[in-house]
């Protein structure tokens, strides 16, 4: 029997922020910070256009680190494209509307598996984790006691992204048929988060600012990631073809990079009033979610073993055919700025 999938169409979000790489949301444009005390501006600067996933690290990375002047400082301008899953700004990226986007893992694993015949996508870095963290909660309204009873109930999902993954397993872990699988398809987050509230869904994975939604209205917890032995890596992701043509343009991108997380890790207060004072994000907001999220910029053994864990999942899964991940990867740039981060081959 056929998985049930009840997809709904949603004219309004409420709310906004998602924990997984949806549609697109809105759109801006960096500015270069002027006065600020960590710049040297090095002259003109080379714009970078970067497609970003709402209030995920890749969002808290242009914000902050432009507000900083860290960008400016490096010889980037950035311009922003803000959409509400990662997944999407791959699509800018593949279609010349960005030179770099972000992608979770099971959506990288995804997007290339069914696509890695025609397609020039590469992943330059791993910029964030949730290993480690407050890592995500399975909410649950008050009738769901445990996870068996999950089956016949709706449960939220993005699809084409991480969280296609978390549902999947969870049905494995609690050994619900397919047939018993009831699986609401949302553009986002936030939109997920809405329909809990009405009943439309009844369950969801969530972390950050919307677990702290979900528990505020009453909503809690039976199970986490860390249960099903399950955290998220995201990394930037761009052509073979920009790559190749803009090679410092990179190594200062990921330069950048790793100053932000470095500055945020070391003023999260200040980051996270940058933060609120670009996007209206609340402060709180914010540091509710960094307390999930670990940022970084590197490619280790510890990256490739998570990738190729989840692809093999899905290749045995039949969801398409084997492949060699780091056939899709480009750590040139990351290697020759900080090579003690890059232990693959």
């Amino acid at each position: 029997m056929k998985k049930k999938i009840f997809t709904l169409l949603l004219t309004a979000v409420i709310g906004i922020g998602a924990i997984a790489c949806g549609a697109e949301s809105s759109s801006a444009t960096g500015q270069t910070s002027e006065n600020s005390e960590t710049s040297e501006p090095t002259g003109e600067l080379t714009t970078v256009r970067v497609a970003i996933m709402t209030n995920g690290a890749s969002h808290w990375y242009a914000v902050i680190g432009d507000k900083e002047g860290i960008f400016e400082k490096h010889g980037i301008k950035v311009e922003i494209s803000e959409f509400a899953a990662g997944i999407n700004t791959v699509d800018a990226v593949v279609t010349g509307q960005a030179d770099f986007g972000n992608l979770a893992d099971y959506a990288a694993v995804n997007r290339i598996g069914n696509t890695k015949e025609n397609t020039n996508l590469v992943i330059v870095d791993r910029i964030s984790t949730s290993e480690g963290t407050a890592n995500g909660g399975l909410y649950v309204s008050d009738d769901i006691k445990s996870v068996e009873d999950l089956a016949g109930q709706p449960f939220a999902t993005q699809p084409g992204t991480v969280w296609d993954y978390w549902v999947a397993k969870t049905y494995e872990y609690a050994n619900i048929s397919e047939a018993d699988q009831n699986i609401v398809e949302v553009d986002s987050g936030a939109s997920a988060v809405a329909l809990q509230t009405t009943g439309d869904v009844k369950a969801q994975w969530a972390s950050g600012t919307n677990g702290t939604k979900l528990a505020e209205a009453g909503f809690g917890t039976i199970l986490t990631l860390d249960d099903l032995g399950l955290y998220t890596d995201a990394y930037y992701v761009s052509t073979s073809d920009y790559v190749d043509a803009n090679p410092e343009v990179v190594k200062n991108w990921i330069e950048a990079q790793k100053e932000t997380a470095e500055w945020i890790e070391n003023n999260p207060e200040k980051a996270a009033e940058d933060f609120e004072t670009a996007t209206g994000q609340t402060k709180e907001q914010f540091l509710s979610d960094l307390e999930s999220t670990k940022l970084v910029a590197d490619f280790t053994e510890g990256t490739l073993e998570h990738l190729n864990g989840i692809k093999d999942w899905a290749v045995a899964a039949g969801r398409f055919d084997d492949y060699n991940f780091l056939d899709y990867t480009d750590l040139t740039a990351l290697k020759s700025v900080y090579p003690d981060s890059v232990t693959v081959e």
